[in-house]
């Protein structure tokens, strides 16, 4: 079976995962459900004597086939969907009821843990659209808000990376004195070479998965709170898209070592005080008690081309952080500037007129 629908065991209608309750909602009957509520109830549909009434069972009924180019029929309405082999949930675009993949999400990539959706879509068309409030600048499309139909919320991939380094670093720093006197202006500087080592631990530096996601981006709309990140059941997915790695583990290595030595160097950094001037010249680390975990983290993800440029806009779908770029109508900034310059012109010229009378 590729398709998996959680339905509501009170009405059948499908499930949506609330990230204000922390639930699955049902919209029709307003019923919800804890996500362990559900597993139990799978786990009491699959106990012995009971294999008729097995999850697996009721899955039978709503699966989906798949066509001979490629494409799924929605168990919902029937209508053909289209989902790559990186796709891990999608949304019917006829029904618009969101499906889970459960094949592309077993084996080597069924995340290890998940941090659950807490800014409901409401919410978050809000921050987007609060943030365009008022930017006069932006093509047309954003003034009629019909750019909000472009913002989806997202589980993306990512990498965790956990290790313990022993540090050995060295610096160039200097201190400078200056002092004049009737003839000279005279500048002493003086060279310090500064070594420092020591223990550190990183607990998960995170590293995008997806090649589709910049990692400024990502990046930018850090931090996480590790405190929801919970184990992983498809459940979270239902209402969100989702899409498996296609950045390895050992590509994103690449990433996370050059992080973990910078915020190394930081930390080392940090101690060197008291000199006008600090330079890292050696960066040694060697790590240990090494551990690599697959995560799907929340993200609202707005993207749109515009003269040919992709542009990406993203809400941290846990805390709400918000970062991005949004296109710029140059039509609209010339109308802008010569409108603010025949303004001008003619505040100067009724000002000439003013002053000539008044001389």
């Amino acid at each position: 079976m590729d398709f998996v629908q959680y339905k509501c065991p009170c009405c059948g209608a499908a499930l949506k995962f609330s990230g204000t309750e922390q639930k699955l909602a049902c919209k029709s009957c307003g019923n919800t459900y804890e996500v362990s509520a559900l597993r139990e109830l799978a786990r009491s549909e699959n106990a012995p004597g009971e294999e008729t009434l097995s999850w697996e069972n009721r899955r039978e009924t709503v699966a989906a086939k798949k066509t001979d180019d490629g494409r799924y029929i929605c168990p919902s309405c029937g209508g053909e969907i289209e989902a790559d082999e990186n796709t891990a949930s999608t949304k019917c675009p006829y029904c618009e009821n969101v499906v889970v993949i459960r094949r592309t999400l077993s084996g080597r990539f069924e995340p290890d843990g998940i941090i659950p959706f807490q800014v409901e879509p409401d919410r978050a068309k809000q921050m987007l659209e609060s943030f365009c409030k008022g930017k006069r600048l932006l093509p047309k499309n954003f003034r009629d808000k019909s750019y909000l139909k472009n913002l989806k919320g997202y589980y993306v991939p990512y990498w965790l990376f956990d290790c313990d380094v022993h540090a050995d670093m060295s610096f160039r720093a200097t201190r400078t004195r200056m002092w004049s006197d009737s003839n000279y202006d005279y500048v002493d500087t003086s060279h310090y070479l500064i070594n420092r080592s020591g223990n550190m631990s990183f607990y998960h530096v995170p590293v995008d998965g997806s090649i589709q996601m910049s990692d400024e981006t990502t990046e930018s709309i850090e931090p996480f709170d590790y405190g929801s990140l919970t184990d992983f059941q498809p459940a979270y997915l239902a209402g969100y898209e989702t899409e498996k790695y296609d950045v390895e583990a050992d590509t994103a290595k690449n990433r996370a070592n050059e992080r973990i030595y910078n915020s190394a160097e930081q930390a080392m950094s940090d101690t060197v005080i008291g000199y006008d001037t600090v330079r890292a010249t050696k960066r040694s680390l060697h790590s240990g008690n090494t551990c690599v975990s697959y995560v799907l983290f929340p993200v609202w993800l707005f993207e749109t081309v515009y003269k040919g440029k992709n542009y990406q806009f993203a809400i941290n779908g846990q805390t709400g952080k918000m970062v991005g770029e949004l296109p710029v109508d140059k039509g609209a900034f010339y109308r802008y500037l010569f409108g603010f310059t025949g303004l001008g012109t003619a505040v100067l010229s009724l000002a000439a007129l003013l002053l000539g009378g008044v001389l």
